[in-house]
């Protein structure tokens, strides 16, 4: 009897461990799932990844992959010279949200460049270096 009982009581703990797992576990985490400074953009993907700019290029591309950030507000700040020099907005609306700014280019703006993914707190999440027209 006492057998029948062991059994029964091991049989409920293994049942019961995969839910005990799952409460212990944290929630799915937001995350950048990509942030990429490109030349163009085809079909809401980036062409090509850059870390050098060219001076001759006019325009250069941030864009950047979200996931379960549904609901929250993040912002592209570029950022020259510790200068911001622009920051664009975007609401996220799914569990998957792919967005990208732009900035025209101009040849008295050599050197490093950041481009950063800001959230509604301020805080930078992800950021991404580049170098203009070196």
């Amino acid at each position: 009897m006492r057998m029948i009982s062991w059994v029964l009581s091991l049989g409920l703990l293994a049942a019961a461990l995969p839910a005990l797992a799952e409460e212990a576990a944290p929630p799915a985490q937001w995350s950048v799932a990509r942030a990429v400074v490109t030349s163009g953009i085809n079909e809401r993907e980036p062409v090509d990844e850059l870390n050098q700019v060219a001076g001759e290029m006019t325009q250069v591309y941030f864009f950047t992959e979200l996931r379960g950030m549904q609901g929250q507000r993040v912002l592209h700040r570029w950022v020259h010279n510790d200068t911001v020099m622009a920051e664009v907005g975007f609401d996220v609306n799914g569990p998957r949200w792919r967005v990208w700014s732009s900035k025209n280019m101009m040849p008295e703006w050599a050197g490093t460049w950041m481009v950063n993914v800001v959230d509604a707190n301020g805080e930078v999440l992800v950021s991404r270096e580049f170098s203009y027209g070196q």
